[in-house]
Order: C-alpha cells, then sequence, then structure tokens
C-alpha cells in the first residue's frame, strides 16, 4: 500500500476520478470501520489488480489512510459521499456488506443490515433471522432490526419477530418500549388466537417485576382464554408458575405439576428453563436451599437458545450463594456476572451485591453503592431492585444510629399495595423490623411475619433478618407471630443444615423461648461463619439474657461493642455499650463484705486485663484480644488504677509480679479462657495488628 502523503501533497478533497476508485471509496466509506483488502474486493466485486490500483490511487490522494487497523476514509469525504448516494444503491451497499461478515463478524453485519433496512424499507428474511438474535449481536440492535424489518413481514413471520423484538429489548434495558409493543399489537387485533396468546403472555412476563397481579392474569388468560399450540403452553405455564412461586401463591405446586407434563410432552428450551427457576424458586420458598442449588446447576446459562434468562439463572445461583453463607464464592460470580450479563442485569447484580456487603458487615461500602445505583443506574430499575437498595441504605442509617433517616427512606418508598403487588417491596420491611422502636413500623414488621408464612426468600438474604424479626415481634408483643416466624427459620435450618441457619433458627428460638443455651449454642454456630452482624446481635441478645451470669454478659457485651465498631455500625455499638454501662451500675454495688479496694477488688474482666497489661500488652493488642473496642479498655484501665491506688502501668506490672497467686494456680491462668476470646473462624474476628502504641 502506499504511504499517506507528505504535507503540502494532495489531499482528499480530491474526488475519486475512475469508477474502480469510486466503488472503492464507496466500499470503504459504507464500512462501520477499518476494512481489509479482501473486504474491499469481494464487496465491490472488481479485480484484485484493479482494486490495489484504485486503493494506491486513493491513498496517495489522501481519500483513503492506511494503517495497521486497515482502510479508512476520511469523515468528511464519507458524509459527502454517503449522503449524495441513491437510498438504493446505499441500501444495497450495505445488505452486500451485512452478507459479507454475516459468519465473521455478525456484530458489524448486524449494523449494516439495519442500515440497509432503514435506507430502502426492504429486508431480507433469512439474514434477519441470522442476525437479529446472534449471541455477538447488541440486543438493543437486534431489537432495532427486527422492529424495522416488520413492515415487509408476513403475519406469522411478524408476531415471531414481535415476539424476539420484545425479548430482546427486555434484554437490553428497554423494559418499557417492550410492554408498549407488545400492548400495541394486542390492540390492532390482527393476530390470530395462537399468537394472540402468545404476546399476552409475553406481556404478563413483563409485568412480573412489577405488578405481580397483573402478570398472573395475563399469564392466566393467555393459556385459558386463546387457543395455543402444545410447544407453547409449557412456556406460558411455567412462566406463570415461576411468578407464582416467586410470590408465594397458593396455587404454585399445581402449576408446577401441570407446566412439569406439558414440557415432558413438548419439550422445549426456553420453557425447560423457565420451569427449572420455577422449580428453584419454590425450592427457596421453602428454605431448602441446597436444592435449589442443584436445579439450577443442570441449566448452562452460555447456551444461545436460554440466552433470554441467562441473567435470572446467574442472578438465582449469587441468592443461593448468599443464603448458604458463601459470601466469597457469591463475590466472584458477581464480579463474574459483571462482565458478562448485559447493562440491563446490573441494577439487580448491585443489590445482591449491596445484600452480600451488609451479610458480611462492610456497611459503608454496602451504602455506597447503594447510594451510586439509586443516582445512577446502568440499566432499568426494577421496583424489587430499588426497594432492595433503599432497604440497603435505610438497614446502614438504622445501625449508624440514625433511625429518622431511616424512617423516612421507608416511609417514601414503601407504597400501600396489597398482595402479591406488594412483595417486591419485601426488603423495605425486613428493613423496618431493624428500628429500635417497633411500634414506628408495626404494620410492616407483622405484614413481613406474614410474607415468612408464604416465602423464607426476604430472609434468606441477609442473615440478620430472621432473628431480628423475631426481636420485632417480640418487642410489639405480638408472641403468637413471632414464636411462628421462629418455627418458620427452624423449617429453613432443617431443609438447609448449614451452620448460618443452625446459628440463626436457634437465636430465634432462643429469643421466643428466653433460653441462654440454646443462644450460646446459635452463638458457637455463627462463630464458624462470615456473618459478622448477625454474629454480634447473638452476642448483644445473649448479653442482655435475664438468666446469664454477670461476667459472661459483659464478656457477651464487649464482644458485640468491639464487632460493631469494626464494621462501622456506631449506633449499635452504642447500644451495646449503653447495655454494659448498666451491668456496671449493677456491678458497682459491692456485696456485703465484699473488699471495696486491692487485688481482691478486681472483677474478672478487669483482672483478666490487668495481667494482659502487666505482661507488656498494649491496650490496642488487649482490645483485640479480648473484642473489646479500644474505649472499654480505657475505661477499665481507670477503674483498676482506682482499686489498687496506682497511676501507671509500672506501678501496675510491678504490683501484678508482686503478688501471690493462690497455692497451686498457673499464673498464665489468671486470665479465664473465656476472656481471652473464644476461636472465631471469621476473617473479620482475627485479632488486631499489635503494632502501634496502646
Amino acid at each position: 500500500m502506499a504511504e499517506p502523503p507528505e504535507a503540502g501533497g494532495p489531499h482528499h478533497d480530491d474526488p475519486p476520478s475512475t469508477a474502480a476508485e469510486r466503488s472503492v471509496t464507496r466500499a470503504v466509506a459504507v464500512a462501520s470501520g477499518p476494512c481489509r483488502l479482501g473486504y474491499v474486493q469481494r464487496l465491490t466485486g472488481l479485480p484484485a489488480p484493479e482494486v490495489a490500483d484504485a486503493v494506491v490511487a486513493l491513498t496517495a490522494r489522501g481519500v483513503l489512510t492506511d494503517d495497521r487497523g486497515g482502510l479508512t476514509v476520511a469523515a468528511a469525504v464519507r458524509d459527502r459521499l454517503l449522503g449524495g448516494l441513491p437510498r438504493s444503491l446505499l441500501g444495497d451497499l450495505h445488505r452486500r456488506a451485512a452478507r459479507l461478515l454475516a459468519d465473521s463478524d455478525p456484530s458489524r453485519a448486524a449494523d449494516h443490515l439495519l442500515s440497509a433496512v432503514r435506507a430502502t424499507g426492504e429486508a431480507d428474511p433469512e439474514l434477519v433471522d441470522q442476525l437479529a438474535t446472534a449471541a455477538p449481536v447488541d440486543p438493543s440492535t437486534g431489537a432495532d432490526l427486527l422492529l424495522a424489518a416488520l413492515t415487509r413481514a408476513d403475519a406469522r413471520t411478524r408476531t415471531r419477530w414481535l415476539l424476539a423484538a420484545s425479548d430482546l429489548l427486555v434484554l437490553a434495558g428497554r423494559s418499557t418500549e417492550a410492554l408498549d409493543l407488545l400492548s400495541a399489537e394486542l390492540a390492532a387485533d390482527r393476530a390470530g388466537g395462537t399468537e394472540r396468546a402468545l404476546l399476552l403472555g409475553r406481556l404478563g412476563a413483563g409485568h412480573a417485576a412489577h405488578r405481580p397481579s397483573i402478570a398472573l392474569d395475563q399469564l392466566r388468560r393467555a393459556r385459558s382464554g386463546h387457543p395455543s399450540g402444545p410447544e407453547h403452553r409449557g412456556w406460558l405455564l411455567a412462566t406463570e408458575a415461576s411468578i407464582a412461586c416467586l410470590v408465594g401463591h397458593p396455587d404454585a405446586d399445581g402449576l408446577l405439576g401441570e407446566a412439569g407434563r406439558a414440557q415432558a410432552a413438548h419439550p422445549s428450551p426456553p420453557a425447560g428453563v423457565r420451569l427449572v427457576l420455577a422449580r428453584a424458586a419454590r425450592a427457596i420458598s421453602l428454605g431448602a436451599v441446597h436444592t435449589a442449588r442443584g436445579l439450577l446447576a443442570t441449566v448452562d446459562p452460555s447456551r444461545p437458545a436460554v440466552r433470554g434468562e441467562a441473567a435470572a439463572v446467574r442472578t438465582e445461583r449469587i441468592t443461593v450463594q448468599l443464603a448458604l453463607g458463601a459470601y466469597e464464592d457469591a463475590a466472584v460470580a458477581l464480579d463474574t456476572a459483571y462482565a458478562d450479563l448485559p447493562a440491563a442485569a446490573r441494577p439487580t447484580l448491585a443489590a445482591l451485591s449491596c445484600l452480600r456487603l451488609l451479610g458480611v458487615g462492610e456497611l459503608p461500602e454496602a451504602d455506597a453503592q447503594a447510594r451510586l445505583t439509586l443516582d445512577r443506574p446502568a440499566g432499568p430499575l426494577t421496583d424489587e431492585a430499588r426497594a432492595t437498595l433503599l432497604a440497603v441504605r435505610a438497614e446502614v442509617a438504622y445501625r449508624l444510629g440514625r433511625p429518622e433517616a431511616a424512617r423516612t427512606l421507608i416511609d417514601r418508598a414503601h407504597p400501600d399495595r396489597p398482595w402479591p403487588d406488594n412483595v417486591p417491596y419485601a426488603p423495605l420491611r425486613c428493613a423496618a423490623a431493624a428500628d429500635p422502636d417497633p411500634l414506628r413500623h408495626p404494620a410492616l414488621v407483622r405484614t413481613a411475619a406474614e410474607d415468612l408464612a408464604r416465602s423464607a426468600r426476604p430472609v434468606l438474604l441477609v442473615a440478620q433478618h430472621g432473628p431480628r424479626l423475631v426481636r420485632a415481634l417480640l418487642l410489639l408483643g405480638d408472641l403468637q407471630r413471632a414464636r411462628t416466624a421462629a418455627g418458620h427459620l427452624t423449617q429453613v435450618a432443617d431443609r438447609t443444615p448449614v451452620p448460618l441457619w443452625r446459628g440463626l433458627a436457634g437465636h430465634a428460638d432462643a429469643l421466643v423461648r428466653r433460653d441462654p443455651e440454646t443462644l450460646r449454642a446459635a452463638v458457637r454456630a455463627l462463630r464458624t461463619t462470615g456473618a459478622g452482624p448477625a454474629l454480634a446481635d447473638a452476642l448483644l441478645d445473649l448479653a442482655r439474657s435475664p438468666r446469664v451470669r454477670l461476667a459472661e454478659a459483659r464478656a457477651a457485651g464487649e464482644e458485640a461493642a468491639a464487632r460493631y465498631g469494626r464494621t462501622g455500625a456506631v449506633g449499635d455499638q452504642a447500644r451495646a455499650e449503653r447495655w454494659l454501662h448498666r451491668l456496671d451500675r449493677t456491678r458497682r454495688r459491692p456485696a456485703p463484705g465484699a473488699p471495696e479496694h486491692g487485688l481482691a477488688a478486681l472483677t474478672a474482666r478487669e483482672a483478666g486485663i490487668a495481667e494482659l497489661l502487666a505482661a507488656g500488652a498494649t491496650k490496642q493488642q488487649v482490645a483485640g484480644r479480648l473484642y473489646l473496642s479500644f474505649h472499654t479498655v480505657d475505661t477499665h484501665l481507670r477503674a483498676i488504677y482506682a482499686k489498687l491506688g496506682i497511676r501507671s502501668r509500672l506501678q501496675l506490672a510491678r504490683l501484678w509480679d508482686g503478688r501471690e497467686p493462690p497455692a497451686g494456680a498457673d499464673p498464665v491462668a489468671a486470665v479465664p479462657a473465656r476472656l481471652s476470646g473464644p476461636p472465631d473462624a471469621s476473617p473479620s474476628a482475627a485479632p488486631r495488628s499489635s503494632r502501634g502504641a496502646g
């Protein structure tokens, strides 16, 4: 190829002078990017030597540019050349380019074909079918291609293209356009019974994320009021069953049975995936999370035949991981899904990511991501995604000690809708149960209990939601609902026997029965999980238990306060410290004959702290080892100094070294094992770094 002209040489205003040059320039101008010589030759149909000579001449005059990417034409030349071409010739060029690229580059081919259809109104049905739904083609481009080609389609092809276009519009995040398209076609009433049933079914599926009642009604009418082929009935039944399972409809099991029989009689990949999603949703609603995981594992979301359901399969798998407490696996799956799935799925992925952050106690990150997604969503926000993001912000506000901000969010966002249209807003009701004054939202808390009776899904995604709901019902004086809710959590633990659910169900049961031993077992189970906030809540409830000794209550309360502090839950931390202050006031009343000064006056906790400080530990190290906040250790140290009549760490070390331990006592055992902190598998519970002064 010739090099570009040097400064002062010819420029791109020199027009092509021969027929070959004009053909070559048009071919390069029509291309949506740099193109190779072989492409130009095939598109123009000219002999290779003639094309090469034309390219050399055009490049020498600056009309074309040749670099490593390929041949390009100057923008001014392209606009002038294409603007002056007859529409029929322009359409023919784009159509030929689409045929050339259909197999090697479907995405660019679809762009060419869309330009051809828009230029002439004529479509190549076979090429439209090949390119519009091809996996590499952007869903928005595919939908636009189908819609542009509709005017020349026959009745049967029109319905098929309309259905495919509506699916692609949803994938592209243009759900409102999809609903408008289907509604307009139904209103035109030009389709037969089978086609009308399919259109009504797609319209119903489109309403599922916003108004489940409308969705269920339209799907029911689609399969009963309009005749449809047996190969389509399975899809309609499976779609209706999936929505029924998600909202906990009493007809869910019957619909699942009908959908299963229809799929067995007339197998269809899209209907089969919908049926798997419905069965998984039903398993999740019952709390059988392992069953749901097994069902979802049978689907390969990368198959082109199930492209429309790939996002639903991937997000349900992440839901299962969150329900099992597999937070690291969920983080990896979320990162992969962000890269693979279309933009329309990103708000839902962001909502799941925020729920994961809540579950592990990364509160600032959860609030920041929820705020960013609400302000600048990467795709359309469904009602459920918006409600989830607002619920995350409300819960963070409660844990930061800002209940009024949380109440404002909930009151503004929660609509007054009956079941099942209130199902997408279940996350807000779970957040309302975190209010320190449940009387501010009693109706929402009781509705959350009714949600749990229909489906376990609302409490599966964030570990602390279940026990917290039971606690809120008890504070409302609704013992019967609290017992019922705790029973549902126990059923989840029976069906999903993992440490997370043993701990959560035990925590809820212990609250209802006021059983500290069950609560201790719940704490032990939760220590083996990554659910830091759920563990901190259980520890604080153990500290508040009236049947727990003061020393154990103080140890549990101090650990809860420290864990809250590490997650940034300063409101919860202040609550725990206020409880500890009440315990301190109880302890300040010495028993008859109890010493008020000297080593014998130290409490077990104070003795443990004194032991570590006298051995050379800093206050930060003591706080990390005993799960206390730095300020709590400092308060204890002042009390130790007052009781021992000393004023420095050096005096403490000397006094401690000179004390007389009981006969046969092991000096190391002076710190009770439980004061040094129980083992904890959670990374967030690891001792703080020993670096830094105390």
